[in-house]
């Protein structure tokens, strides 16, 4: 627990060093999918989630300074000359909209609310394709749309939900593989459907988890189900565990992380066995457990996407789910080993993403993931994955 208090100190004072203070707001020079600097509001490796932890550490820390840093992110990010894709929780302005809802909550200002509600605006006029995933799709879209019913109970913001799990459920395929989806439905993402939670099947199952969860409508459970079962068919035995290959029908065994593999799977079994009160699924989760903790810190990374922290929420949950405190010895160990990757330079402390010698402070891929994590392990059965 030290380690995960310490953690979070440490990431915050990265990001209060780092901060860039401009007219619009303030904002932070992160990395992209090319190990380049830029300055984005995406939350995948911009600077639209950086609020998520903000407003965490200000609620547990009690440090004021935080929650004016979060404002600040979100007033950068939701500026005019920020141009991109308008939807999308990871790519998109969505993930924007997602934070000032977050940000909402924790500051006690339902003024907040109205920029979420200008994203919304959008979701409901577009239509819902061509993407289904739960990184920028329409399984990601419906996500925050239901996000925002809860904080508004107004019920476009539910039925903008639906519409986009009806979308979805359009997409659907049944044949020898099972029931699947591609990531682009002009398969220009690939001709194969990806299994994994942020791009694949099993993030649109979750999906039609959250429907369900939201409107007791046994329709939303049932195709929950088919992509379930598809994935328990396709699940491979590994290190002890279950783990999947990357695209349904292939047998290799590279990854094991929260965005393929695993420990993303995982969570969405997890998801399953509480929402549906499925034994089954519960098995199926605690052996991706299984296998997760055996691959260990393979990707020589602390971050949310493809690192150790991501792959420690799985434990969190599973502790959540079982009451066994060897799922929270294990979400802890894994946070000991995330911390080992802080760097301790002349400027202060320092966060990296997956290439040595580079820093970032955005949620996915760099340090506000990582702090976020450290904060659930002081509220494990408080505190929620904000993406999920």
């Amino acid at each position: 627990m030290e380690t995960a208090v310490e953690g979070a100190h440490s990431v915050y004072r990265f990001i209060e060093r780092t901060a860039e203070r401009v007219d619009e707001g303030i904002r932070w020079q992160t990395i992209d999918y090319e190990n380049k600097p830029h300055y984005h509001y995406g939350v995948f490796n911009g600077c639209g989630g950086i609020s998520l932890f903000l407003a965490e550490y200000y609620r547990q820390a009690g440090v004021a300074a935080a929650l004016d840093l979060a404002l600040g992110a979100n007033q950068w990010c939701s500026a005019p000359a920020r141009v991109g894709h308008a939807r999308g929780l990871l790519t998109g302005r969505t993930g924007v909209a997602l934070s000032w809802l977050h940000l909402s909550r924790i500051a006690g200002r339902p003024e907040y609310l109205g920029f979420g509600a200008e994203n919304a605006q959008i979701l409901l006029r577009e239509d819902p394709g061509p993407v289904t995933d739960l990184m920028g799709g329409a399984a990601s879209n419906g996500l925050f749309l239901l996000r925002l019913w809860e904080a508004t109970g107004k019920r476009r913001y539910l039925e903008g939900a639906i519409r986009n799990g009806g979308w979805l459920a359009g997409q659907l395929v049944r044949d020898e593989l099972g029931c699947h989806c591609l990531v682009v439905v002009d398969g220009s993402f690939g001709k194969v459907p990806y299994t994994g939670v942020a791009h694949g099947i099993s993030g649109v199952a979750h999906y039609f988890l959250l429907l369900h969860t939201a409107t007791q409508d046994s329709a939303w459970a049932g195709l929950a189900r088919e992509i379930l079962d598809t994935l328990v068919r396709h699940g491979l035995p590994d290190r002890g565990g279950l783990n999947w290959a990357t695209v349904l029908g292939q047998t290799d065994l590279s990854r094991c992380q929260w965005s393929h593999g695993a420990a993303g799977i995982g969570l969405v079994f997890a998801r399953a066995a509480v929402v549906l009160g499925e034994r089954s699924y519960r098995e199926v989760a605690l052996k991706c457990g299984a296998s997760t903790y055996a691959y260990g810190d393979f990707r020589r990374n602390a971050t949310q996407c493809i690192g150790l922290t991501g792959c420690g929420e799985l434990f969190i949950e599973l502790f959540c789910l079982e009451g066994d405190p060897l799922w929270l010895d294990r979400a802890r160990e894994f946070a000991r080993l995330a911390y080992g990757y802080r760097a301790e330079l002349p400027e202060g402390d320092a966060w990296p993403i997956d290439e040595p010698g580079l820093y970032s402070a955005d949620y996915m891929y760099g340090a506000a993931g990582i702090g976020h994590y450290f904060l659930r392990l002081r509220r494990p059965t408080e505190i929620s994955m904000p993406l999920m």
